[in-house]
């Protein structure tokens, strides 16, 4: 008996949640985003992408005082400028220009820095600055720096730790395409001029054109002749 009572409670309980819900949503109907609605997608926002510069152009204009400042603010913490400075997390940059990769002395370089080869040039150093895991794979560096900018400020600034530091590359001096010429236009045959008036006679008319003479009739054709009567014959006289 007992068991049939909870039972019939446990029951009436579930009824009575449903028929509440069903209600609420009758009187508030639920909301949906818009990104939930069928056949909805949101907006997408353009990746704003670097203007594609030159390095040449950008360490010609680029602040080498800049540079040092963000240096000291980010560099620092792993690496030494100085010359014969220590190795830290990073190794010591002085005369980084132009130095062979994965050189530097008591350094613990990656496997994929001790076999790149070549040295670090303009171009190369801003590259790895942007992204040293896709450029050189397993490099211990995580740090990035993807402004075009701003590199090139650090770069200026790196090349003047050096006792003689490394040209900058030349800039490309852009070649302008010849502008089109103009359309030459076709000389249009000389327009014929009316017959200038003579001084005194401006008043006179242009004397009209002479009348062709009226065509002569053809001449009449002169009657057939009209042959003459027989005469009749004279009577004879009687004797």
């Amino acid at each position: 008996m007992e068991f049939n009572k909870i039972a019939g409670a446990v029951i009436f309980t579930l009824l009575l949640i449903m028929g509440i819900g069903k209600i609420g949503n009758t009187l508030v109907p639920p909301f949906y985003p818009h990104a939930d609605k069928p056949g909805h997608a949101e907006p997408t926002v353009p990746e704003v992408k670097e203007p594609e510069k030159p390095v040449a152009e950008l360490l010609a204009t680029a602040d080498a005082a800049a540079g040092e400042k963000r240096v000291n603010t980010a560099c620092v913490s792993c690496h030494t400028l100085t010359k014969g400075g220590a190795n830290g997390v990073g190794p010591n940059l002085w005369d980084i220009v132009g130095r062979k990769k994965g050189s530097h002395a008591g350094y613990a370089y990656s496997d994929g820095l001790k076999n790149a080869g070549g040295e670090w040039t303009y171009d190369e150093i801003f590259k790895y600055l942007a992204n040293p895991g896709a450029m050189i794979p397993g490099s211990k560096m995580a740090f990035r720096l993807t402004n075009a900018e701003q590199r090139a400020q650090v770069l200026t600034f790196l090349r003047t730790r050096s006792d003689a530091p490394k040209p900058l590359p030349a800039v490309e001096k852009k070649t302008e395409a010849p502008a089109p010429k103009p359309e030459e236009k076709k000389a249009e045959p000389p327009k014929a001029e009316p017959p200038k008036a003579e001084p005194g006679k401006a008043d006179e008319k242009p004397p009209a054109p002479a009348t062709p003479p009226a065509a002569m009739p053809p001449a009449a054709t002169p009657p057939a002749a009209t042959p003459p009567a027989a005469t009749p014959p004279a009577e004879e006289k009687k004797n």
